[in-house]
């Protein structure tokens, strides 16, 4: 089949080992074919990342006003930015988040829309400067729920970077709070990530298609390597699963790269099956 749409995720996925795009990956999109207008291959970005941690990388691939899709679904972009779809957590788990954030040392990061606001510059805040080129308003997790009531705005990601043991204090503790109103995903013993219950890359990219383009599913090849990135591989036309996916995804997955992301592997599955 000809596949006519890219989408692929970006951390463990797409990157280098320094978390950016290798001579090989640009070069291989840069490759992509023009359809008869001259317009380009379309490709999307789907991460949990905010917009403008992935607005560098889309620069970096030449597609600076294509679609996005992040916060694993949470926020879906058309082109140039403009919203499709917006989805948030009620701000009732920030609340209840914050009562428990006192008690302990963990990093908790906010984000709404294009904002990041979180309480310190400390080893996670840093971390994810380094690898998001994206830089955080600090301060007091109770000034940025305040900010967010008044605007009558709410969180569309909410995320913890600390020790594992307090990892898992938060996951029992809002577990039991809101297991109907948010998705706890654990991206590593140190991560935990929140994002509205009912979302997902697959829904987000149905949602996408059927706004901005006049195909499916069926004809989009998708990439990924972790848990976040299952209902995109099962529900695209072509999935494929980076040598370091998960084994879960590699089971889903319609081939498996032998190639890890920091060997270059959508590059090489492009090469294999986009027709160049």
């Amino acid at each position: 089949m000809n596949y006519t749409l890219i989408c692929t995720d970006i951390d463990g996925t797409l990157l280098n080992a320094d978390r950016y795009l290798s001579d090989a990956t640009v070069s291989a999109f840069g490759n992509l074919p023009t359809d008869k207008a001259g317009a380009n291959f379309p490709v999307v970005l789907a991460s949990s990342r905010m917009p403008s941690a992935m607005h560098y990388l889309q620069k970096g691939l030449g597609i600076q006003n294509a679609p996005l899709i992040a916060y694993n679904g949470g926020l879906i972009l058309g082109e140039n930015g403009i919203c499709i779809e917006s989805n948030t957590m009620p701000l009732i788990v920030l609340e209840d988040l914050l009562t428990h954030h006192k008690k302990h040392t963990y990093n908790l990061s906010i984000y709404a829309d294009d904002d990041w606001f979180t309480d310190q510059e400390d080893f996670w805040s840093l971390r994810e400067i380094n690898n998001t080129r994206v830089t955080p308003t600090y301060q007091e997790g109770s000034e940025s729920y305040t900010f967010l009531k008044t605007n009558q705005r709410a969180p569309h990601k909410l995320m913890c970077m600390g020790d594992a043991s307090e990892i898992d204090s938060i996951v029992s503790y809002l577990a039991d709070r809101h297991d109907k109103e948010v998705h706890l995903y654990r991206s590593k013993d140190t991560y935990l990530e929140i994002t509205p219950k009912y979302i997902d890359k697959a829904k987000a990219l149905q949602i996408l298609l059927e706004h901005s383009f006049d195909f499916g599913m069926d004809k989009v090849i998708a990439f990924g390597d972790n848990h976040n990135d299952e209902e995109l591989l099962k529900h695209a036309g072509f999935g494929v699963a980076v040598a370091n996916a998960t084994d879960k995804l590699k089971a889903i997955a319609n081939y498996t790269s032998a190639f890890k992301n920091k060997e270059d592997a959508v590059a090489k599955a492009i090469e294999e099956f986009v027709h160049l």
